[in-house]
């Protein structure tokens, strides 16, 4: 088993970062931050996530940006609530624009986009209605039904290393209807307005840029293994290379880079990729985040595992 350093200063910023949210939400995540192996399933997410999405150019343009993302949780939803008996259900372009504009994800624009990307790439087939032949679902193929349930699987691995006993990636692995029940207990949560990224400004400069969040996940390994609030770990990066895993240009991810310094994002300046050194701020922002999102996934999860499932925003409360 890995044996960390053990963490210095990981709550460094946690007066600021608490009055982000409310207290509720705030011990919500602090408690998961502060898990003794919560440092395990970081490092885990860190190593199996951008494996998972390196060299899948069309998928990055679909997934790694936080509203895409948000936008294809959202037509996952329309589809698994689909009723093909009732015409009034499933996922179509007017449907997800509907439900992208409540809840402030995307324009109709961008969802038409998303869309016809997802379409090119062989994520999403139109086929006509059961109940109504005039209407045009929108219906996931076998690649992304696929595609969705691998990034699951690599989700489960990450909750796993934290609590090693829940054995959510062998339940999800034996169990086809896991992943549904899965996405369905964290639409749930969605529907009741919680965003991951919202209160972390620091992290949703990467999230909200192409490939930027791969980027944000390759920086935090080295610190994780340094230990965190010991000596600044600087890191070498190829952006060319990288850009080419992820469908970026290095030029894109030097203004990422460029601009997190000028933000106060990284403790010094990058250099072009040969010296990234990330603030003490955004770690403890990074580890916020991914404890907030860790543990809506084990709330998920636990929910999938049962049935019913839950009240929607349960998880707020929990």
């Amino acid at each position: 088993m890995t044996v960390f350093p053990k963490p210095e200063r990981i709550d460094a910023f946690d007066g600021e970062l608490s009055r982000r949210v409310d207290p509720q939400e705030w011990a919500r995540i602090s408690a998961m931050r502060d898990h003794p192996r919560f440092l395990h399933g970081v490092l885990q997410y860190a190593q199996v996530i951008p494996a998972y999405f390196a060299g899948k150019l069309v998928l990055n343009k679909v997934v790694t940006e936080v509203w895409r993302f948000h936008t294809l949780a959202f037509a996952l939803h329309l589809h698994d609530i689909r009723d093909p008996g009732d015409p009034r259900t499933g996922l179509t372009i007017t449907r997800l624009q509907r439900i992208c504009q409540e809840q402030k994800i995307a324009s109709a624009g961008r969802v038409i986009a998303l869309v016809g990307l997802m379409q090119l790439g062989g994520y999403l087939k139109r086929v006509p209605s059961v109940a109504d032949s005039r209407i045009i679902l929108l219906v996931p193929t076998e690649k992304l039904v696929a595609t969705v349930r691998g990034w699951g699987q690599a989700m489960m691995s990450a909750i796993d290393s934290i609590e090693p006993g829940a054995g959510f990636e062998q339940r999800h692995l034996a169990d086809p209807g896991f992943d549904t029940r899965l996405r369905r207990a964290g639409m749930d949560i969605m529907l009741a307005g919680w965003r991951l990224v919202d209160p972390w400004h620091e992290v949703m400069h990467f999230v909200a840029r192409d490939a930027a969040w791969m980027l944000l996940l390759r920086l935090i390994d080295p610190v994780i293994r340094a230990g965190i609030g010991g000596e600044p770990v600087i890191v070498s990066l190829d952006l060319a290379e990288f850009g080419k895993k992820f469908g970026v240009s290095r030029s894109h991810m030097r203004r990422v880079l460029d601009t997190a310094f000028e933000q106060g994002l990284l403790a010094a300046p990058p250099r072009n990729g040969s010296h990234i050194v990330m603030s003490h701020r955004l770690i403890c922002s990074y580890l916020v985040t991914l404890a907030s999102e860790l543990d809506i996934f084990r709330f998920s999860a636990r929910a999938a595992s049962r049935a019913p499932l839950p009240r929607p925003g349960a998880a707020l409360q929990s």
